[in-house]
């Protein structure tokens, strides 16, 4: 039998550690390509700088997700009274 050395990639989220495994398993990969292939549809998110969240629905997690949003746009045309009661002007 011959011993060696295979580079691989494996998935665990940024928030809670959790290794993305499939029957027990943690699963490996040859790429992140392949990675990303097999997390769709899961309910794991991979972001473009590589950050991991696994399926967890809690607080910690949502907290982390929706650090990724962009803040909401405040759209107030002229003349419009804004929530808080002023008016808009030009």
């Amino acid at each position: 039998m011959t011993i060696a050395t295979h580079t691989c990639v494996t998935v665990a989220c940024d928030v809670c550690g959790y290794a993305y495994d499939e029957d027990e398993y943690t699963a490996h990969f040859s790429d992140l390509t392949e990675a990303r292939k097999a997390l769709a549809g899961t309910g794991w998110t991979i972001t473009a700088d590589r950050k991991v969240y696994c399926a967890t629905q809690d607080t910690e997690h949502q907290t982390a997700l929706d650090a990724l949003m962009p803040p909401e746009p405040t759209v107030q045309i002229p003349g419009q009274l804004d929530l808080d009661g002023t008016e808009a002007t030009r």
